[in-house]
């Protein structure tokens, strides 16, 4: 007997599976650029014109905005939810940042110790890199040789757009909670008619412009995160896969296209995510590494391929992956969830503050 398969609430999905393959996916893609020096020469960027990293960090954004909304409307307190965000992603990028700096630079750099510490650039990024604000500065001496030249983290550059999208969402509850109204889905629709009206207005560049890529990755996060919002009314069939599937092919060449495509990207993972499940919760047993792959592996890409120059794309992925696993274990065991465990006392730290500087003001 047929039945409609809808999304859920809880851990039986796929999500934590396609998530590591996500992150694994950009790892790829940066090694095909560190050993040519070509955003080009990866494989699907002369069949689609974009990269498997560049999908990947999609489908992040998308998986993130659906199991972030699911978080907050099952909580609804928005001070738990800030502090939540900012456990999540600044201890582990605080200590990537630091490592990079103060021991992987000083082993690499072509400077002195006295010159690489006494250059303001090595504190120029370390200040824009641990904020998220400007990570693509540069550290002195360091990768300068290579391909892909000074640059140090490159997968860094998101993360400010996940930090603006967690705002936007706050702000988006905040209203939905004093209004009894859901104001994601309109929120998406709004954004994706200002997404539309840029790309006919401005010829906007793909990694070039700050306002290209916060409509971009904001408008894969409200896809994700309007999914959770219907997800009781939106059926997961093969069928609608297929018509979406077909826009998408229609809108090509048209300002339409990068918006049906990442609602047909969207439908998908949810489909994946849902429709076959392979006990993802046995996965999540050994922890959630793919945020720490993310973060640490470029810098590790880089030193293999400035101490082992005749590395192959495929060979250079392989000894990456490998090194930064068990980086990205610790990671996820010392750092991450012991910091996310923590989110409820500082929670309650901040609001005792806050209450605190309130009666002062009284």
């Amino acid at each position: 007997m047929n039945h409609v398969v809808y999304a859920r609430d809880g851990r039986d999905n796929n999500f934590h599976l396609i998530r590591h393959l996500a992150a694994l996916a950009v790892v790829l893609t940066h090694s095909y650029s560190i050993v040519t020096g070509q955003y080009a020469s990866e494989p699907l960027v002369a069949q689609l014109g974009r990269s498997i990293g560049h999908y990947a960090v999609d489908i992040f954004f998308i998986l993130s905005g659906f199991v972030v909304t699911q978080s907050l409307l099952r909580d609804k307190d928005l001070v738990r939810f800030a502090v939540s965000r900012v456990l999540r992603v600044f201890p582990a990028l605080f200590v990537a940042v630091l490592a990079t700096v103060f021991v992987l630079g000083p082993l690499v750099s072509t400077h002195a110790p006295v010159d690489y510490f006494g250059n303001p650039a090595t504190w120029r990024y370390l200040f824009g890199a641990t904020s998220t604000l400007a990570v693509d500065g540069s550290l002195p001496g360091v990768f300068t040789n290579l391909p892909v030249s000074g640059v140090v983290n490159l997968p860094l550059w998101t993360l400010k757009y996940e930090l603006a999208a967690y705002v936007l969402l706050t702000g988006l509850a905040a209203v939905s909670f004093s209004s009894g109204r859901i104001m994601l889905p309109i929120a998406l629709i709004g954004l994706a008619l200002a997404y539309l009206a840029g790309r006919i207005v401005f010829p906007w560049p793909e990694t070039e412009s700050f306002v290209s890529n916060a409509l971009h990755l904001n408008l894969s996060f409200l896809i994700g995160a309007s999914a959770y919002v219907l997800r009781r009314r939106l059926p997961l069939t093969p069928v609608i896969a297929i018509l979406l599937f077909a826009a998408t092919y229609a809108s090509s060449g048209t300002a339409f296209y990068e918006v049906s495509e990442k609602i047909f990207i969207g439908y998908g993972l949810l489909w994946l995510a849902f429709m076959t499940p392979t006990r993802s919760t046995d996965w999540s047993r050994y922890g959630d590494v793919s945020y720490g792959l993310y973060i640490f592996t470029f810098p590790i890409q880089q030193t293999f391929f400035m101490l082992v120059p005749e590395l192959q794309p495929l060979s250079l992925f392989a000894v990456s992956v490998l090194a930064t696993l068990p980086v990205a274990y610790c990671s996820w065991h010392l750092i991450e969830k012991p910091s996310l465990a923590r989110r409820g006392a500082v929670a309650d730290l901040v609001r005792s503050v806050s209450l605190r500087r309130k009666r002062s003001e009284i």
